[in-house]
């Protein structure tokens, strides 16, 4: 499966991957017999559906995560993806030493893309390195809008922690030409003020 798949996707089309378990016929009142299917998703599947929900940094999330990482079948880019969901699910918790050093793994691996260039970018800005977020944000070549818009989000946030305003500006601005209405970039320019040097 490739890692991609399983860093922005839910449940849908797992079933050939997941071993099911039934319980016992019940018959219904109509004649039609209803079977009930419980399974248990793998663990970099419950990692990535961790890190989708929004503002969560649950437990049982990076506990998956943590399992998927620890299994020996898990290939490269499952590895990959792993690494940048549960630096995700770091980042929630406020783990931020956590998050980087899953950043750091995730992005020496030579396999890393767009999602985790993007979410690592984020990590190092919110672990106090703006530098750190530059540099990796900088290396990425992306061309979908929606993931351009956080890109420059990131960036326009690493820039302004480094006291550059102008180029924060401009990145927001990069972002909002990307995605435009894109909620963070929108806040954010609204607090800027933009005066005249000359």
């Amino acid at each position: 499966m490739k890692w991609s798949n399983i860093l922005n996707r839910g449940l849908a089309g797992l079933v050939a991957a997941i071993a099911l378990a039934s319980t016992p016929a019940a018959a219904d009142p109509a004649g039609m017999y209803i079977r009930k299917l419980y399974f248990t998703p793998p663990p970099a599947e419950a990692c990535a559906e961790a890190a989708q929900r929004a503002g969560e940094a649950s437990r049982d999330g990076l506990r998956a995560c943590s399992e998927a990482l620890e299994d020996p079948e898990t290939d490269v880019e499952v590895r990959v993806a792993v690494l940048t969901n549960r630096a995700i699910l770091y980042r929630r918790a406020g783990k931020l030493a956590e998050a980087a050093s899953d950043c750091e793994a995730a992005l020496a691996s030579g396999q890393a893309v767009s999602g985790t260039i993007i979410s690592c970018g984020g990590v190092y800005v919110d672990a106090g390195q703006p530098e750190k977020a530059v540099q990796v944000l900088s290396s990425a070549d992306i061309s979908a809008p929606e993931l351009q818009s956080r890109l420059y989000h990131n960036l326009a946030l690493a820039h302004h922690d480094l006291g550059a305003y102008a180029e924060a500006y401009d990145y927001l601005e990069q972002a909002l030409a990307a995605e435009p209405g894109f909620a963070p970039s929108a806040e954010l320019k609204a607090l800027y003020r933009v005066v005249d040097t000359e």
